[in-house]
């Protein structure tokens, strides 16, 4: 991977490409400067096809956001079996990422040049400092990776509706906060280590054969 550009690909055609992705589509109509900054600190990269962006065993502090061209899931850079598809406006990392372990698949381009947009964690991860990013654009944040993560716990429901972990999945609360509050904040981001957790546990309960099963 390699960071674009300006002539590749200027900054409205970074502002087109990221309205694919919910977070960054939203903060564009409620906080233009919140938005200005996530664009300052995303990391906008691009990768050939056949190039292997993401290698299993890698540390995950980056999420990614997949914005033109389409990515194939592996086990590892060793196997060229394709168990896995990410395509454009998805995510992926966000797992790994909230409970901090080692990458556990490899990625890699398609058949297609790719552009995607990485968030480090740490501009996210310190829930008291609001020095860059608000309060209400940390609580977006981790809504939309709650949101995530609970749309995969719920296709997964949908398929193994007799699966053990089901019982897992309806005792995690919902978040009951004053909008837009710290203690708001706080609860999202237990939740998500949660969801991510369970996410983590039926995975490895899994024969690796579902698309989503490496996907963060």
């Amino acid at each position: 991977m390699r960071r674009v550009t300006q002539e590749e690909y200027p900054l409205e055609t970074l502002h087109r490409a990221v309205n694919s992705v919910t977070f960054f589509k939203d903060l564009i109509h409620t906080d233009s400067a919140q938005f200005e900054l996530l664009m300052s600190v995303s990391q906008f990269v691009t990768a050939d096809p056949g190039e292997i962006i993401i290698h299993k065993g890698e540390d995950a502090n980056i999420l990614y956001f997949l914005l033109k061209g389409q990515l194939a899931v592996m086990a590892d850079d060793d196997h060229d079996e394709v168990i896995g598809e990410i395509n454009p406006g998805e995510m992926f990392g966000v797992m790994a990422m909230l409970l901090n372990f080692q990458r556990s698949a490899s990625i890699k381009v398609s058949d297609k040049k790719v552009l995607l947009a990485g968030i480090d964690f740490q501009h996210f991860s310190d829930l008291e400092d609001f020095s860059l990013f608000s309060l209400s654009t940390k609580i977006s944040f981790f809504r939309m990776l709650s949101n995530n993560l609970r749309w995969t716990l719920e296709r997964r429901k949908m398929e193994m509706p007799d699966h053990p972990l089901i019982a897992k999945l309806r005792k995690i609360p919902i978040v009951m906060a004053e909008k837009n509050s710290q203690q708001e904040l706080n609860g999202l981001y237990e939740q998500t280590k949660q969801l991510a957790a369970l996410v983590k546990e039926w995975n490895e309960s899994m024969v690796p054969e579902s698309n989503d099963w490496l996907r963060f």
